[in-house]
């Protein structure tokens, strides 16, 4: 399948306003898809009307203020589209065991109610599910593969599997088309900076910036599989074109399709491939901002769920999307800082 399979079609993105999604709505916008975003601009997750500068009010960009547990709005929204790009979600690990129904609802119930929407849509999308390494947790095989077997080790982890799992059923039962990206710990522009609960390289560029330290849990020597969100972009965008092949039954990469090649169904690791210990990077972002680093003791909540190293394999998706990350974590860096010593205000 070649050519631009996004122009002149209608796309929604869940959790649209935030960091993920308003990065892809303007990368659709650029390939003159109509973008509808519905999000509920929670004031922790990082939904900012700021992120949609050069596109609010422009033809083709609707927003849509809403909670995807709203199943009468999900459904009246996804009617009308070819893709649906899945990515509200509750992101944090912390907050997931101290408030686990609230993960509950925004992981698992409201991703029922968008796969509900795009089974009963006449128009048939294509559904794109932003998962996240914490489905793999403490990897039992480095570097982890799709087929490694999940280990999630908070209750945001078992979530986010949960709603994979969903899809599949989906797809098996409905003939719903499903792929699934794994991304491992993404950073650049958009992103919130009030916090280090959804986003650490983000927040330790925010606390540089500030001129504040940069602390370290532990001695820091953990491996981390860190991922510029470009690239992040550039492997959904495709994993929407491989949906198109899964709906058509044009797939030739049965490999990836886990739940069988009868199945449209499909999950691909998205990370950079390279294990990067922790405390280095937090080294490199305080070094450009002239901040320092400290080194702290691990806080309990936070030690109880940590996974240990973390490299995630690129093979299938390389073979599947034709998609291997191209910025190089020094280049991701300078794009950040750049794109925050300008706007950090508006994310604070």
């Amino acid at each position: 399948m070649s050519g631009n399979c996004y122009e002149k079609k209608h796309v929604l993105i869940t959790g649209g306003a935030g960091f993920l999604g308003s990065n892809l709505a303007h990368a659709l916008r650029a390939q003159n898809a109509t973008v509808t975003v519905v999000d509920n601009f929670h004031p922790d997750y990082g939904g900012n009307e700021f992120n949609f500068t050069g596109l609010m009010g422009s033809t083709g960009f609707n927003l849509e203020k809403g909670n995807v547990t709203n199943q009468k709005l999900v459904c009246e929204l996804a009617a009308e589209v070819d893709f649906v790009f899945h990515l509200a979600a509750q992101c944090s690990h912390v907050d997931s065991m101290s408030n686990p129904l609230l993960d509950l609802d925004f992981n698992c119930r409201g991703t029922l109610a968008v796969l509900e929407a795009v089974r009963l849509s006449p128009r048939k999308p294509v559904y794109v599910y932003a998962g996240t390494r914490a489905i793999i947790g403490a990897p039992l095989q480095l570097p982890a593969t799709e087929s490694t077997l999940p280990n999630p080790v908070d209750i945001y982890g078992v979530n986010k599997l949960a709603a994979e799992h969903y899809g599949s059923v989906y797809a098996r039962v409905y003939r719903v088309p499903v792929v699934s990206l794994r991304i491992t710990n993404c950073f650049g522009p958009r992103h919130q900076m009030k916090s280090g609960k959804y986003g650490i390289l983000n927040w330790f560029v925010s606390l540089a910036l500030q001129g504040k330290p940069i602390k370290v849990f532990g001695t820091g020597e953990q491996l981390r599989d860190y991922l510029f969100v470009d690239d992040a972009i550039e492997a959904f965008l495709k994993a929407g074109r491989f949906g198109l092949q899964l709906k058509g039954q044009e797939v030739t990469c049965p490999k990836a399709q886990l739940a069988g090649t009868k199945n449209p169904f499909a999950v691909f690791n998205v990370g950079s491939g390279k294990g990067i210990p922790f405390v280095s990077i937090a080294q490199k972002i305080a070094e450009k901002a002239g901040s320092k680093l400290e080194q702290v003791a691990w806080p309990a909540d936070r030690e109880s769920i940590e996974t240990g190293d973390f490299i995630s394999d690129g093979t299938t998706t390389q073979a599947g999307l034709g998609w291997c990350a191209s910025t190089s974590l020094d280049q991701g860096l300078e794009k950040t800082f750049a794109f925050y010593r300008e706007h950090l205000k508006k994310y604070l």
